[in-house]
């Protein structure tokens, strides 16, 4: 399929505002429609290795970005996130659009992909091991999950992991977000990177997404297997500490990480049995990007 960067502007921008336009991010297929050149523009920067189409077709989720009302997209602009005509967050400023596309694109996987047990984590992978990182918001995992992918791991998932029925995890590779002081932290250790446009103000302070890497783009169908389970934490001025933990302390935390546990019912603990039994776990706290690196190599 025909990468987004392989077409014109202008035929993407008739495709986002015709409802023809599909992205597709590794299992999932989506419809995104929308008129605002910032989203246009943004999703050009952040999705251009993704293969998608113009020309319509099959899709998982029906997603629009666009202006709450005609006036408003010209007079105090904002903007909606739209699941199939739906809107469940309030609007935010243009500017925030590609923000809250990434936002409502976790929202929607989290809330109807319940094919997968859904942990909120970080994925990556190298040499066929499969590295979950669980952590609460706030702990550094995607600050970390940015630094390993600038250092040639494979990019899974920044924000979720997605496990199967075979204990398999699905890759779902999207741009990193990135928060306040991570973003210099990133730009002064990778000065190639390219980030995508800032959304200042938010309620979570300044993001900024890194593109996913082209390599793990490319094998965003491809699964691994899981092998470790990292709960880091970063923590100023800390010495690297490395501990393990135990399967059902790991269990435990990975329950309350969970988008969908609860809904999985028998499905889901066995699932999460199955997981900390395969998977060793390890909580690594460090407050360099080194010192976590070369612990999880």
């Amino acid at each position: 399929m025909t990468r987004l960067e392989d077409f014109p502007g202008d035929v993407i921008r008739r495709a986002l505002r015709g409802g023809t336009f599909r992205l597709n991010v590794g299992r999932f297929s989506l419809r995104v429609s929308s008129v605002l050149p910032e989203f246009e523009a943004a999703l050009g920067q952040l999705y251009a290795y993704y293969p998608v189409s113009v020309a319509g077709g099959a899709y998982d989720y029906d997603i629009d970005i666009s202006p709450p009302s005609l006036a408003r997209r010209w007079v105090r602009r904002n903007c909606l996130f739209r699941l199939s005509g739906d809107a469940p967050f309030l609007p935010m400023a243009v500017d925030h659009s590609h923000a809250l596309f990434e936002w409502g694109l976790n929202w929607t996987i989290g809330s109807y992909a319940h094919n997968f047990l859904i942990l909120h984590s970080a994925v990556v992978e190298r040499d066929g091991c499969g590295v979950v990182l669980a952590a609460v918001s706030g702990s550094g995992k995607s600050t970390l999950a940015a630094e390993l992918s600038l250092q040639g791991w494979r990019l899974l998932s920044d924000e979720m992991a997605l496990i199967d029925r075979d204990l398999l995890l699905i890759p779902c590779a999207r741009p990193v977000s990135l928060k306040n002081q991570s973003i210099e932290v990133i730009q002064a250790r990778h000065p190639t990177a390219v980030l995508g446009p800032p959304a200042r103000d938010t309620h979570k302070g300044t993001i900024a997404h890194l593109p996913a890497p082209k390599s793990s783009i490319d094998r965003n169908l491809e699964t691994a297997k899981p092998r470790l389970i990292i709960f880091p934490k970063w923590s100023a001025d800390a010495t690297l500490r490395v501990a393990p933990v135990g399967s059902g302390q790991a269990a435990l935390r990975l329950i309350d990480q969970s988008f969908n546990y609860p809904l999985l019912g028998r499905h889901g603990f066995e699932r999460l049995a199955d997981l900390v039994t395969v998977a060793e776990a390890w909580e690594i706290e460090y407050s360099s990007l080194d010192d976590a690196t070369n612990a999880l190599t």
